[in-house]
């Protein structure tokens, strides 16, 4: 008992001194500050102490508790990727072969936006395809003195496309280069999964830290709270499901050292979300429309033309937001992000207009090249159900936009009720770096955005990935062409309908050898695409039904792949057209004249067997 009592006050001694220390510093902290309340970093400073302070008290905690316990995630190498890329490999990943798989994939959907059950399957390192211009791959770099801390900020992101980025940092990076990589856990809530990648980081790396945020705060903030724990002389920022690509760091550090106040951007590459494909982006730069939604613009003539292209750097009026790098002290000077931005969106447009108005200035260096998953969807929301976007575009009218923030509102009039917070920190950094106007910016940096009613040109495509590098639709080369026929029942493919009509579902029918007419309506052209296109007019594609059931259809051609991507592939003896998209293969729901053509599991059964011919 009197063991006991003389611990508890032992503890009660120690306790209430510690917290009256740690109260009285606060305390004093914010008095200096509530004294220079009017200057322009203020609530920057206030955030960052904030955050390191939480920060610290959690770290000491964690590092006296425990190692967290969950099931290890083993090192998974693919070896048929990791030398060379293969395609035929990483479509015969997708193929959905029993209910496991489909519930791997179900789940990958839903909680990540991509296709996890082949981002598993490839592994933590593949060979991914060079897909920089010739210039740049000739090209001998000198000797750099800079060094990095790389910066992935995450929110319950899939292990293995996490890790496979950290792995080709490590894999196509001179170590000297990379001072330190800091994960930023934004307080995931996957728990399992985050100590899965914990555990992970802490086995195999050395120069990887991980560090959480005390509270989920955004990626916004996340990346604040991870550049102030970096030591790097160059921080750069990526997303998390990213994978980088030969010589991708050089080019950035080469254009730093020669400017330090030169934001630089690499050329964002495509990974596939439904097959993992790595798909080489063209050369386009950023830009944006009065809504403050980012956009992807085609090259201004003078640059299209110039000889240099593809490995002269490209002045940018934005960037995407997602990756980038940047002198850490200059970050800080030029007022790091905006702090009263919430979660997600608008940010990539404040910092692009700030560095530009503010004496930098931002490029695209086309030798540097890392892929990035486009999800369709962000899997995950404002934890308060708010309109993030809209609430921080807001700030970033009303701070850098003079009277041009009227055209925003007039695009978004449902801005006009919306609390964007106090700016008041934002308007006195503006002052405090002598920042130019927006009428300057648009003069001299965006000349080519029109305002609204003047008529020019539209060169923009969709903010969600960069545009396809050829404007003109071209004729499909044709590789085969014959009859999709059934094998058991000796059936042909056709339209239910007319030849053309859209979403028409695709039947079994008796194959016609006597008519013209009858002839041309089963006839099938396969293209290097791997398009199915019927009677050269519409192309095979998937109907999403009830209950997860997909139907064979004819839509439009659109030449990008996906849910019109037919490949074949052997199973059991049975020849298989296999949607790569879906994972799922054709199948005759029954083996008679008016059956339907649906997608299922690709078991290799009969009603799965076809051919063309």
């Amino acid at each position: 008992m009197r063991k006991r009592l003389s611990l508890k006050c032992c503890l009660f001694g120690i306790g209430i001194p510690l917290t009256l220390w740690m109260t009285l510093n606060l305390v004093s902290w914010d008095m200096k500050l509530s004294a220079d309340w009017n200057q322009p970093q203020r609530l920057t400073l206030r955030a960052r102490k904030t955050l390191l302070l939480r920060s610290k008290i959690k770290a000491q905690a964690e590092e006296k508790g425990a190692p967290r316990q969950c099931e290890e995630i083993p090192e998974v190498i693919n070896k048929a990727l990791v030398k060379h890329y293969n395609t035929s490999v990483l479509h015969s990943l997708g193929i959905v072969s029993g209910p496991e798989d489909q519930i791997a994939r179900d789940e990958g959907y839903q909680n990540f936006a991509f296709n996890a059950l082949v981002s598993d399957k490839i592994g933590f390192h593949r060979a991914i395809p060079d897909t920089r211009y010739p210039k740049c791959q000739d090209v001998t770099f000198p000797a750099i003195n800079l060094d990095t801390s790389i910066i992935v900020c995450f929110f319950n992101e899939q292990p293995s496309a996490l890790l496979r980025l950290v792995h080709s940092i490590n894999d196509q990076t001179p170590q000297e280069l990379v001072k330190e990589i800091i994960l930023v856990d934004d307080s995931s809530t996957l728990d399992d999964l985050s100590c899965q990648i914990e555990n992970y980081v802490n086995q195999h790396f050395n120069n990887v830290r991980l560090v959480r945020t005390p509270e989920r705060e955004g990626l916004i903030r996340a990346r604040v709270f991870g550049a102030n724990l970096a030591s790097g002389q160059v921080l750069v920022f990526l997303d998390s499901h990213c994978e980088v690509n030969t010589d991708w760091l050089e080019p950035l550090l080469l254009r730093i050292s020669h400017d330090p106040t030169t934001v630089v951007v690499p050329v964002i590459d495509i990974i596939n979300h439904d097959t993992m494909e790595y798909q080489q982006s063209p050369l386009v730069r950023g830009g944006f429309n009065w809504g403050l939604h980012f956009s992807w613009d085609r090259l201004p003539d003078n640059e299209k033309n110039d000889p240099d292209l593809g490995s002269k750097p490209i002045l940018s009026p934005t960037m995407a937001g997602g990756l980038f790098a940047m002198k850490r002290d200059y970050f800080h000077h030029l007022g790091e992000y905006d702090l009263g931005m919430d979660i997600w969106g608008g940010e990539n447009l404040e910092i692009s207009f700030r560095i530009w108005m503010c004496g930098g200035k931002l490029e695209i260096i086309p030798c540097s090249r890392v892929g990035h998953i486009f999800r369709k969807r962000r899997p995950y929301g404002n934890p308060k159900g708010r309109d993030t976007f809209l609430k921080n575009s807001l700030r970033v009218a009303n701070v850098w936009m003079d009277k041009y923030k009227e055209y925003f509102l007039k695009q978004r009039p449902q801005a006009q009720v919306v609390d964007y917070g106090d700016i008041s920190d934002r308007i006195s950094l503006r002052k405090h770096l002598s920042c130019k106007s927006f009428k300057w910016y648009l003069d001299h940096v965006y000349p080519e955005l029109s305002l609204p009613g003047d008529v020019k040109p539209s060169n923009k495509s969709s903010h969600h990935q960069p545009m396809k590098s050829n404007d003109k639709k071209k004729k499909p080369v044709i590789v085969r062409h014959g009859r999709i026929k059934h094998i058991s029942s000796n059936l042909c493919a056709q339209s239910e309908k007319e030849i053309y009509t859209k979403k028409a579902l695709v039947t079994l029918a008796r194959c016609d050898d006597e008519s013209l007419s009858g002839q041309k309506a089963q006839l099938w052209f396969e293209t290097e695409k791997n398009q199915l296109m019927l009677a050269q007019l519409l192309c095979l594609d998937i109907e999403a039904g009830s209950v997860g059931k997909s139907y064979a259809r004819l839509m439009k051609c659109h030449g990008l792949g996906g849910s019109q991507g037919w490949l074949w592939i052997k199973k059991n003896g049975a020849s298989l057209l296999y949607n790569p998209v879906s994972g799922k293969c054709l199948t005759a729901t029954a083996t008679k004249v008016g059956g339907y053509l649906s997608l299922d599991l690709c078991t290799g059964a009969k009603e799965q067997d076809f051919t063309i011919s």
